[in-house]
């Protein structure tokens, strides 16, 4: 593949242990589990203006909320969840 760069790291035994357990409960193999979990760590929006809509849902699956709110909006998000759940919510 072109656009894959070949490599190889050392892992601690533990780490290596935890993300093999991963694979297996993903059902999909290491280097795919590894991938997964390092897109999610560096999520790029990387999608242009004419991005179809399954690129910007992947592009957008991948990041967390703390990526894209701030801890204000995440704290209010909380509360009116908390609201809703308890029934106090409803306009």
């Amino acid at each position: 593949m072109e656009d894959t760069h070949r490599s190889q790291y050392r892992l601690p035994w533990a780490l290596y242990e935890a993300l093999k357990a991963a694979a297996e409960k993903n059902r999909r193999p290491l280097n795919a589990e590894l991938v997964a979990r390092l897109e999610t760590t560096f999520p790029q929006l990387s999608v242009g203006a004419s991005a179809e809509t399954h690129q910007l849902y992947d592009t957008v699956s991948k990041m967390t909320l703390a990526e894209v709110m701030t801890p204000a909006e995440l704290t209010a998000l909380a509360e009116r969840m908390v609201q809703i759940v308890s029934g106090r919510g409803t306009r």
